[in-house]
């Protein structure tokens, strides 16, 4: 009895290594397959590709007959064609089933409305092979199915999943044969949203007689249909020591106005020469549902009429919402997140500058004039019979240096010991050159607005005498200071004051002139 029981349980160990030894039997398993020629699209606009599918079948045994049926998202692809690739034979090599077959459905409704398929079904292929039709196996495709991309999500990733929603394999004997679905999945990339576009100020160059009439153009350039455009509201700076608006033209060539059924509408018009700020607001007015035309390329939004004096920037103040988009609640993506106002659309700006170098005609005397040329604004030149010394402001942009030429006839004013500039009261070194009739003095400073006097030894008619003295005895003291310096005898600064006291009070009189006060 105990050699029985011993025999069974080595027959128990042994019998499963045996099994596990054995040759199995063919098991792969059946699947249906979507499979796609394409796997990613975008980020580049995809909108207009096609792409092809195929539903196969791998792995089959005994297939008699097939009921597949399948779906996909319509709010990115649309169905463009297909080929049901059954019987296989000449026409369809790699298709399935063998004739004769009795077709049973072969259609395609987007709408997913075909009674009694599964839902959302909108491919339903059903088929069947007839005795005395071969069985088949092996590998073979059912059918193959273009489509096209029909919306291109922006900046966000989209899986594109065309699923089946039922299937049926069916062998020669009437019996389901098990298999795995494999569904398709094609991953559409966020398409890049354009560039915004940029907001240009014209810049303009001239060297003339002031006052100088100019107009500047505020230009869109660059601007994508996708922006759609729907009104802006653009605050321009200026320094109005420097030039001065005198008039707008809004939508010159009518490229606004001529998107909207309706016109458009000017909320702001204004100029003000005291802040330095010309205002344009305008948006447009569409047809009935929104019907408009959205704005695209490059076109002037406005163009401003200035009175130029001097130079100086023309730049945009900074504002967030300048462009505004017409109302877009079906766009996911920022800057519209679906909201249903309209919304902000980003843009760079290129800033204008008006180079003028104003060239102006002073007469401190008849028959003698002197000429400035200036990239500042230039008031008239103050001076006083007999005495070599003039007096006169200059303004410019802050933030950039400035600089004032002054030509001076010789014969109505000179220096035999060098000229004297003062700044604000502060001697400076300028850059002094002559020809037979003229001395020029260049001079540059910081921008803003300053006090220029320009003091010689010699001037005609020489009625003052007192002044001339005064003038002669400041320029020998002060070169016979210079002297004293380069020889060492005195320190520099006890001669910097010296000289700055004498300077100062041969100007003195003059730099409280009312009119320098006012200019």
């Amino acid at each position: 009895m105990g050699r029985k029981i011993a025999l069974l349980m080595t027959y128990c160990l042994i019998m499963p290594m045996i099994i596990a030894a054995l040759p199995k039997a063919n098991a792969d398993t059946t699947f249906v397959k979507l499979m796609s020629d394409t796997t990613e699209l975008g980020p580049e606009d995809a909108v207009g590709k096609t792409f092809e599918i195929n539903c196969t079948i791998e792995n089959v045994e005994l297939l008699y007959g097939v009921d597949i049926q399948i779906t996909w998202p319509t709010e990115y692809i649309e169905y463009v064609d297909h080929n049901k690739t059954i019987p296989r034979g000449t026409q369809w090599p790699n298709g399935i089933l063998y004739s004769p077959t009795i077709p049973v459905k072969d259609d395609v409704d987007e709408t997913a409305s075909m009674p009694g398929a599964a839902p959302e079904t909108r491919y339903w292929l059903a088929e069947a092979s007839m005795a005395p039709a071969e069985k088949f196996n092996g590998t073979g495709t059912a059918f193959e199915m273009v489509f096209r991309i029909k919306k291109h999500p922006m900046i966000t990733d989209t899986y594109i999943h065309i699923n089946i929603t039922s299937s049926t394999l069916a062998n020669f004997y009437g019996d389901p044969i098990d298999h795995v679905r494999i569904n398709c999945t094609i991953l559409l990339h966020g398409k890049l949203q354009p560039p915004g576009p940029q907001i240009k100020i014209n810049s303009i160059n001239y060297k003339g007689t002031v006052p100088y009439f100019a107009d500047i153009n505020v230009s869109i350039l660059n601007l994508d249909q996708y922006w759609d455009l729907g009104g802006f509201d653009l605050k321009i700076k200026y320094n109005p020591k420097l030039m001065q608006a005198i008039d707008i033209k809004i939508d010159p060539d009518e490229w606004f106005t001529n998107c909207w059924p309706n016109g458009i509408l000017v909320v702001k018009n204004e100029t003000d020469n005291l802040l330095g700020r010309v205002w344009v607001a305008v948006i447009g007015i569409p047809g009935d549902g929104g019907d408009h035309t959205p704005p695209s390329g490059n076109a002037t939004l406005f163009t401003i009429t200035f009175e130029f004096s001097a130079s100086g920037p023309i730049e945009k103040i900074l504002d967030t919402f300048s462009l505004a988009g017409f109302p877009h609640p079906e766009r996911e993506e920022p800057p519209y997140n679906n909201s249903e106002s309209s919304v902000p659309i980003p843009f760079t700006v290129i800033n204008g500058f008006a180079d003028v170098v104003g060239i102006q005609q002073h007469t401190p005397l008849p028959g003698y004039t002197v000429i400035t040329e200036s990239s500042s604004s230039v008031s008239q030149i103050l001076f006083t019979e007999g005495i070599p010394l003039l007096l006169f402001n200059v303004t410019g942009a802050e933030g950039y240096i400035g600089y004032c030429n002054v030509t001076i006839p010789k014969d109505f004013m000179w220096s035999t010991d060098g000229w004297v500039v003062l700044i604000n009261g502060i001697q400076v070194t300028p850059m002094v050159t002559e020809d037979e009739q003229n001395t020029y003095i260049y001079i540059e400073y910081s921008g803003g607005s300053h006090n220029i006097a320009i003091i010689g030894s010699d001037v005609v008619p020489e009625f003052n005498l007192l002044w001339t003295l005064i003038i002669l005895l400041g320029a020998i003291i002060i070169t016979v200071l210079t002297k004293m310096l380069k020889a060492r005898k005195i320190s520099s600064p006890f001669f910097c004051r010296i000289k700055q006291k004498i300077i100062t009070s041969v100007i003195a009189t003059n730099c409280c002139h009312p009119f320098l006060e006012n200019h």
